[in-house]
């Protein structure tokens, strides 16, 4: 191959690895402002952006539920995320739970996503595109607050993003009991 020919060949090389890259990273695209707040709960947008895939629009909407759908809770608050109309992220909040062992739980329900206790927390469970917490709320711990966070993506990929998913949830937690009334 000539020197001429080859200075013919690499431009065009170079522009489709520039288009391929550029095409590759509009998959990743969220046109949408990730927001600091979910169903009135403040969350840290650097945290919870890793677990939203791309899209132009964002919708969180809250669902409370009393006493009549979950016999012994004092409410709920289920929050689903959607990203251009598809869901993307549920969070269901339980409050005055009697208290039970996440891990055990998980197992019991069959959670085939390979659920481990989180690091750091008694009583937490963190598995592939789910997070389960169970802490103590309100006076002297009597009742507890479940956290229970499901990502809704293809496992393989919630796979990926295990540890996003644990940030995101521990650092949820404590406003979401602040939101519960559980914490002052």
């Amino acid at each position: 191959m000539s020197v001429t020919e080859l200075r013919r060949i690499v431009p065009s090389v170079v522009s489709v690895v520039a288009l391929a890259m550029g095409v590759s990273a509009c998959g990743d695209d969220k046109s949408y402002a990730v927001p600091d707040r979910l169903c009135g709960v403040s969350v840290e947008p650097a945290l919870l952006k890793p677990l939203l895939p791309a899209g132009e629009e964002l919708k969180a909407e809250p669902r409370y539920v009393g006493d009549d759908e979950f016999p012994g809770s004092e409410g709920a608050l289920r929050c689903m995320v959607t990203v251009d109309g598809k869901n993307a992220l549920y969070i269901q909040e339980f409050s005055g739970q009697n208290s039970f062992d996440a891990l055990e739980h998980a197992r019991e329900m069959g959670f085939d996503r390979n659920p481990q206790k989180v690091d750091g927390m008694t009583n937490a469970v963190i598995a592939d595109g789910k997070f389960l917490a169970v802490t103590p709320c309100g006076e002297k711990g009597k009742k507890s607050q479940v956290l229970d966070i499901e990502m809704i993506m293809p496992i393989g990929e919630a796979k990926d993003l295990r540890d996003e998913l644990e940030r995101f949830a521990t650092a949820y937690l404590p406003a979401g009991k602040k939101n519960a009334g559980c914490e002052k």
